[in-house]
């Protein structure tokens, strides 16, 4: 009876540690399914009128400037289009 026990206890673990490793392994190809991978939400893109780069309209860097509201990637492009429209 204990040797039954031992035997059903010993091939748990075995079975255990395959699976661990299997895991290990799929997690260094990267190919695991715990990554979550962002997906394409619908939102309007836009274009930066300095670096020509799109961008999600809610991550913009937005400025009215005479006027007229433009969207930047960020606050470097913002200050070169403002230096370009100054001089």
């Amino acid at each position: 009876m204990y040797f039954r026990v031992i035997v059903f206890i010993i091939l748990i673990y075995l079975i255990f540690r395959v699976i661990k490793s299997m895991k290990r392994a799929r997690l260094e190809r990267g190919d695991s399914a715990r990554v979550n991978h962002p997906r394409a939400s619908g939102e309007d893109l836009i274009e930066d009128p300095v670096c020509r780069k799109y961008i999600p309209v809610s991550q913009a860097y937005t400025k009215e400037i005479a006027g007229k509201i433009y969207h930047f990637c960020g606050k470097e492009c913002c200050e070169k289009f403002m230096l370009s429209k100054n001089g």
